[in-house]
């Protein structure tokens, strides 16, 4: 007759269960997390080559981060919702409508839609904000939510104040100057020094622009209390959860790389003329 397992015999093996499953999940959760660092790396590669394929069409020109009309709709995205009936074309109105942001003018390079998700942004959405909240005056500003441009190397450009990017040639170190990271906001920048902002190719960061930092990453900024702008742990805490305590970068040489999140974030502080969002190596601008 054969014989049965015995009540105490269960319970071993049940704790003896429960135990590996406390020993993996920790593994299984850090391999997901690699694998989405490693997804979100080569995203950040393909957005580096689609600048490159534009700034080759444009005599080495980077665009602007979002050109704006002085009325007139022109977001493609709108136009094309709004011709075909589409409810959402509604997400786009106020003043997403008059604007094409970067990510548009880098579609017909990238064609797809999805490298602009970042594998663990969080509501992370393109083009159309379908995801999370917003004012409804910026409902869809951006033309993502994943990824943000380095505000000292692009500019925004109006119908009254037409701009572009800088050139590639006037970049002192392409492969040490940072063009696109980890964001929640389309255009972003590092902590300023403790002298007081840093102005580099007529941009001056002043007021809430030195709070921009706080968009990187999974950060989240509050553009009506911008609050402190120098320490903020609980900022950098969430800057530090895209992936672990990573961003990822793109190069102005089009390659990508992952780097320490509090790196980015301090990388002007202390590097100063030899910081990656520095476009020209130099002191800051008078």
């Amino acid at each position: 007759m054969k014989k049965a397992f015995t009540l105490i015999e269960l319970l071993v093996v049940i704790a003896i269960i429960a135990i590996l499953a406390a020993i993996l999940f920790p593994v299984f959760a850090q391999a997901k997390l690699a694998a989405k660092k490693t997804a979100g790396l080569n995203q950040t590669k393909q957005i580096g080559l689609g600048f490159n394929l534009y700034a080759n069409d444009t005599e080495d020109v980077l665009p602007a981060y979002r050109f704006k009309s002085a009325g007139e709709a022109i977001n493609p995205t709108y136009l094309k919702l709004l011709a075909a009936g589409d409810p959402r074309a509604n997400l786009i109105e106020a003043q997403s409508r008059v604007n094409v942001f970067f990510n548009q003018v880098l579609d017909p390079y990238i064609k797809n839609d999805d490298i602009w998700k970042a594998p663990t942004a969080n509501n992370a959405w393109v083009n159309v904000q379908d995801k999370g909240t917003a004012d409804p005056g910026f409902r869809s500003y951006g033309g993502q939510n994943s990824y943000g441009v380095n505000s000292y190397v692009f500019k925004g450009s109006t119908a009254a104040f037409p701009v572009s990017g800088l050139s590639l040639t006037a970049i002192e170190q392409v492969s040490n100057t940072l063009l696109l990271t980890d964001a929640t906001y389309y255009n972003v920048l590092p902590k300023q020094p403790i002298a007081g902002p840093c102005k580099f190719n007529g941009f001056n960061p002043t007021g809430t622009y030195q709070g921009y930092w706080k968009q990187l990453g999974n950060g989240v900024y509050n553009f009506s209390a911008p609050g402190d702008y120098q320490v903020d742990e609980a900022a950098t805490k969430l800057v530090e959860a895209r992936y672990g305590g990573i961003l990822n970068i793109v190069r102005a040489d089009s390659s990508a790389k992952a780097l320490n999140a509090r790196s980015v974030i301090e990388n002007l502080k202390d590097k100063g003329r030899d910081s990656y969002w520095n476009p020209f190596k130099s002191d800051c601008e008078l």
